[in-house]
């Protein structure tokens, strides 16, 4: 497969339609068409289904759709990192993988400052969870991830940047608003939101199980804020790392601290093993350890 042809065809699949996709790439039909039959006939499978003026992508040509644009964004990236190491310049575009959380958390405290030293230097910053950040990092679409407790470290290049505390946020009008501190037995009378991620889930159960009662888990959530506005309507607490205050109003929100015991989750930054860093890349590397050995050493 050439990445020509799979420009094509992702253009097709796009539209839908053989004759706008032309349109768009600024090819007649003819060819388009026959580059795609080329495409069936070299890969195997069908890819469409041909009506009178639209046509539908097979379950085949969905998987490869999603590939496609996988494969050229990671292509195009290459092709920007190689100029940036065959000028020794550090300009270019850096691809971040970050969670809902630690975009709020790191980010904010050092993209700033790093912005200012390298304004050459533009952002591509993507949002998921952690499995989803680190998979991206392995395809080689991302090449910096900042991410909470990945699961196996040992297939990245990490540094850690911080412990984050895990706090209970509830609706303002809820019984709770007006309490600072909460204990985790007193958590287990509330009907409780936690993250749904597996390694998360499981941290926190077990967290729970050292109080006297059960936990009252009522749902879980893969981004926090699509429960924020169920917290609001005091359907129930919410498990949450710290830096929720960052980015949700509280004016709408209270966010009370965890005690008896308190919990903590740790923050990493990770790049891909065994591969080089753009110049980009390993400049922001550079300057997030150079921030996190500043923040943390003694006075």
């Amino acid at each position: 497969m050439e990445l020509r042809t799979l420009k094509y065809f992702l253009a097709v699949a796009t539209e839908l339609n053989i004759t706008h996709a032309a349109q768009k790439l600024n090819i007649s039909q003819p060819p388009l068409s026959r580059q795609l039959a080329q495409l069936e006939e070299e890969l195997g499978v069908k890819l469409f289904i041909r009506g009178k003026r639209r046509i539908q992508l097979t379950e085949e040509g969905k998987y490869l759709a999603q590939q496609a644009e996988n494969i050229l964004n990671m292509a195009e990236h290459t092709t920007q990192q190689l100029v940036q190491m065959q000028n020794n310049a550090v300009r270019g575009t850096l691809a971040l993988g970050v969670t809902e959380t630690c975009s709020a958390n790191i980010l904010s405290a050092i993209l700033p400052e790093f912005s200012k030293q390298h304004p050459m230097i533009s952002y591509d910053i993507w949002s998921g969870s952690t499995n989803d950040v680190c998979q991206r990092i392995e395809q080689g679409v991302a090449d910096i991830g900042i991410v909470r407790d990945p699961p196996q470290l040992s297939s990245f290049d990490s540094l850690y940047l911080k412990d984050e505390a895990w706090i209970t946020v509830v609706g303002r009008s809820h019984p709770l608003a007006q309490t600072a501190v909460i204990t985790l037995e007193q958590l287990c009378c509330e009907p409780l939101f936690i993250p749904s991620r597996q390694p998360l889930k499981t941290e926190i159960q077990q967290w729970f199980s050292t109080a006297p009662k059960s936990a009252a888990v009522m749902g879980f959530y893969n981004q926090i804020s699509s429960i924020i506005p169920l917290i609001t309507q005091n359907m129930g607490a919410a498990i949450c790392p710290e830096s929720v205050r960052r980015y949700t109003d509280d004016r709408q929100v209270a966010y009370l601290k965890i005690e008896k015991p308190e919990h903590m989750s740790r923050l990493y930054m990770i790049s891909a093993r065994n591969k080089l860093l753009p110049a980009g890349g390993k400049a922001f590397w550079n300057f997030a350890e150079k921030y996190i050995s500043d923040v943390t050493a003694p006075m």
